[in-house]
């Protein structure tokens, strides 16, 4: 029992690490060729942890193989369009002007019915509306509306509002975040003010947030009654 537990902590780790270096990207944003080699990372994993008897080097060093083959191939996917197009494929336009374009869903493979359904996930119930649909080499819909059916924007109204930068994370339970707190261009004892300030004790938030301007929002714990 110990050496199964050594040997999946230290398989856990190691994924962990190797997903780390393949980037942050989620499951459903994969490439084909990143889907496959995270299919193949946990196969790979899975079986010195069914199997005492097989060395955990033997995995460890696929695993590794497997990932340096991942970065290699996307570091030269970087320089290489045809490279790129041959391990992610291209983006297939599957509307074109309120049209669908039947030739495009058949190459995907895609019924009338499964593009409905992409475009009612986009809030989309009307495909006269759409000006073009794309389905990305991630597999997932992208839609641009006829201008008449897009939201206003302030261009539009020829409006400028004032930018008051991205709000970061300074607090979360309760506690200071530093690296946040630098980013936001601020020091704890500033945001020990705010929270002085807003009669709230610092280990009842569960999160706060300070943006460029110096605006700040508290989220407090909820009490149970």
């Amino acid at each position: 029992m110990a050496v199964t537990l050594i040997r999946a902590s230290v398989l856990y780790a190691i994924i962990i690490f190797l997903i780390r270096l393949m980037g942050k990207r989620q499951i459903g944003e994969l490439q084909p060729s990143e889907l496959v080699i995270t299919i193949l990372i946990s196969e790979i994993a899975s079986i010195p942890m069914q199997d005492n008897t097989i060395p955990i080097m033997n995995s460890i060093v696929a695993l590794f193989v497997l990932v340096a083959y991942e970065i290699l191939t996307s570091a030269a996917g970087l320089k290489s369009y045809k490279l790129r197009a041959f391990m992610q494929g291209h983006p297939v336009i599957v509307i074109r002007d309120g049209k669908i374009d039947l030739k495009a869903l058949k190459k995907l493979r895609m019924t009338v019915n499964d593009l409905v359904t992409a475009l009612r996930q986009k809030d989309v119930f009307e495909i006269s509306q759409v000006s073009y649909a794309i389905f990305e080499t991630n597999g997932k819909i992208s839609v641009l509306l006829k201008p008449e059916y897009r939201n206003t924007t302030a261009s539009d109204l020829d409006l400028h509002p004032r930018d008051g930068g991205m709000p970061f994370a300074v607090i979360c339970d309760g506690k200071i975040i530093e690296d946040t707190a630098d980013e936001a261009g601020i020091d704890a004892s500033a945001i020990k003010k705010l929270v002085l300030s807003s009669k709230i004790p610092m280990k009842e938030i569960i999160i706060m947030t300070v943006n460029a301007d110096g605006a700040s929002y508290i989220a407090k714990k909820e009490t149970d009654d």
